[in-house]
């Protein structure tokens, strides 16, 4: 067998399998030190990567390499705020913990306690369901629409959110289902029954008092140029493409914070115990690291761990005997993961401000730290074949992302891009979604038509009559954009995303 099939072999292996924990364990100091140089040893991790590593009194780590902008060649420090995407919900687990425990909010509370005239589909009842339920993703609904709105478009206004519900929700399977509706159900009750957001709450209750200077839920926040922009890898012709930092509008309750390395780390030292400020206390903590939804330790994850529940933002695992509280996030351009472990006093953030397969190295630089903590026998083993693995994984997705967009040029559905049209400003024009109530504007450019949605931008590219392919990056997939007309040709409006948008202007 070729070694690059015995690789590829042993890396579907889950990273607790292959020894048992011995006796002996090395210092977390040791640890820290054995990790730092494992990254040293993995070549061209880039454009830039940061971890720290803390127990509850202290920093025992503060790792950074390479840049926090490829264009204005930056380098990434321990003060550089990054987008940490999911891990926000952690964030707004405690916030609701400490929320409960004054009575501002109370997370036994039922939807229909905030929202009487809720009516949700196929029988899922608004009384049956938390707002616990909703933080530990328990209530039995999805509603991509929404969920899409708040990532890639703008915020709603949370009054809307009943009618939202009764329009785009629809039943799910019982039981645990990750995903981000339950984070903004839960801040839009918070702010109909406060008069105050999720951000000024979180500034007010957490950043302020635990002294996260360099934690934010807006990008506005900061400096740009002291920002860390996410990067796609395009390979050595084309190198990095720069994605700016996520815009204001799209930075929602599931994944809506910026924060630095150095900050995380008091972020994870509170998770430990660490006194950072008076109010969050050992009852408060432990309310939070509760499991609230039973997870079936059986199924696959990110983190390649056994994990057995959810807690409030966290999933809880198992590392070789040891409880793991864990969390990741990933939007275009980065990755990042979080965890800390009550009973051996650690924790660790990951940083990568890239998606150059970096989902899979962070999670691999958690659990390699582990490893080393508690003398796993294959520790060192594990590094080699880790170090070895990643440029092989950066040239596998490379080549992934380029076939996938082959094939999906080569789909029928855009019958041989033989089509071009004769006007492009034909096209152009104002738009008004016709269920989903946002501003659309298609626009004529030197580059073409530019779809604009919201936050949410897209070129056009022609494919056949009025059929059009929209496109964010060159790596990204094209979704199709179909324009509609009457019965005298007139140009009436366009599909996209499962949405109809009417025109808004005659034209």
């Amino acid at each position: 067998m070729h070694l690059r099939n015995i690789l590829s072999l042993l890396l579907l292996l889950p990273a607790w399998l292959g020894g048992v924990t011995t006796a002996a364990a090395a210092s977390p100091q040791q640890a820290a030190r054995e990790l730092a140089a494992f990254l040293d040893g993995i070549p061209e991790l880039g454009p830039g990567y940061a971890v720290v590593i803390v127990d509850r009194d202290q920093q025992l780590l503060g790792y950074t390499r390479g840049l926090r902008n490829a264009s204005s060649q930056a380098p990434l420090t321990m003060h550089t705020p990054m987008y940490i995407a999911s891990q926000t919900k952690s964030y707004m687990g405690l916030l609701a913990q400490v929320l409960d425990q004054q009575g501002v909010l109370r997370l036994d509370s039922s939807l229909a306690d905030h929202w009487p005239q809720l009516r949700l589909p196929d029988g899922v009842d608004p009384a049956a369901w938390t707002l616990a339920d909703l933080l530990n993703h328990r209530v039995p609904l999805s509603a991509d629409a929404i969920t899409t709105l708040e990532a890639y478009i703008g915020s709603p206004d949370p009054a809307l959110y009943p009618q939202l519900l009764q329009q785009f929700a629809s039943k799910r399977a019982d039981g645990f289902d990750y995903d981000n509706l339950g984070y903004n159900i839960y801040a839009a009750i918070l702010q109909q029954h406060t008069g105050r957001s999720w951000q000024d709450w979180l500034q007010q209750t957490l950043f302020t008092p635990l002294q996260l200077h360099e934690t934010a839920t807006n990008t506005a926040s900061f400096d740009p140029a002291q920002l860390a922009f996410n990067h796609q890898w395009l390979g050595t012709e084309q190198g990095w493409r720069l994605v700016p930092p996520k815009p204001d509008a799209l930075m929602h309750s599931a994944g809506g914070v910026m924060t630095s390395p150095r900050d995380m780390g008091r972020w994870l030292r509170l998770q430990l115990g660490a006194t950072l400020s008076p109010q969050f206390d050992a009852r408060l903590l432990d309310a939070a690291h509760r499991v609230g939804a039973q997870v079936d330790p059986k199924a696959r994850n990110a983190y390649e761990l056994p994990c057995n529940g959810y807690a409030f933002g966290w999933n809880v695992c198992d590392f070789e005997g040891h409880t793991l509280y864990i969390h990741g996030g990933s939007y275009t351009g980065a990755r990042s993961m979080m965890a800390f472990s009550p009973d051996l006093g650690v924790g660790i953030g990951v940083f990568s401000n890239s998606d150059n397969a970096t989902g899979w190295l962070t999670s691999r630089t958690v659990v390699q730290f582990f490893q080393y903590l508690v003398d796993h026998p294959e520790a060192a083993s594990w590094a080699q074949i880790r170090r070895k693995a990643y440029p092989q994984r950066v040239t596998e997705q490379l080549a992934g992302m380029r076939a996938r967009q082959a094939k999906q040029h080569g789909d029928p559905q855009w019958q041989g891009w033989q089509w071009k049209p004769e006007s492009n400003a034909a096209y152009a024009g104002a738009f008004r979604g016709e269920v989903l109530s946002v501003a659309a504007q298609v626009t004529d450019g030197a580059e073409g038509l530019q779809l604009r949605i919201g936050a949410l931008n897209r070129r056009l590219m022609p494919a056949a009559t009025d059929l059009f392919a929209a496109q964010d990056g060159p790596l990204d997939v094209l979704e199709p954009l179909q324009f509609q007309r009457g019965a005298q040709g007139e140009l009436l409006g366009f599909e996209f995303d499962g949405q109809r948008y009417v025109r808004a202007e005659p034209k």
